[in-house]
């Protein structure tokens, strides 16, 4: 456990010289330069994007990073629950015909144990 500590406690005054330094200014303003959006034709903004357009399951969204063409998402949670869901009327389906099935079975060998009506 002391070990642990110490090697902390000199992780942490290794890395203080290199926390204090100042960031170089080239870098940020390749920041700078990579979070503006680059137009294609100097003067125009940002190219607004039409709605999402919609094929069968498949939604084709704006591209939102740089070289994306298209994006496509998939809602894969209505698909999973659609699934469940059907699943699970399936079971009740077929535990209601087990039901039905079971009564009608019961009320047929009540109806053969009776006796026959008099005249």
């Amino acid at each position: 456990m002391k070990a642990l500590a110490a090697g902390v406690l000199a992780a942490a005054a290794w890395s203080a010289p290199l926390l204090a330094q100042s960031r170089d200014r080239s870098l940020a303003r390749i920041d700078e330069a990579l979070a503006r959006p680059l137009s294609i034709v100097g003067g125009l903004g940002p190219i607004e994007h039409p709605s999402p357009k919609t094929f069968g399951i498949f939604t084709l969204t704006p591209p939102t990073g740089r070289g994306e063409m298209v994006r496509v998402s998939v809602p894969i949670g209505e698909l999973l629950s659609a699934a469940v869901k059907g699943a699970a009327t399936a079971k009740r389906r077929r535990q209601e015909a087990a039901a039905r099935r079971t009564v009608q079975a019961a009320l047929d060998g009540f109806k053969a144990r009776q006796p026959a009506p008099q005249r």
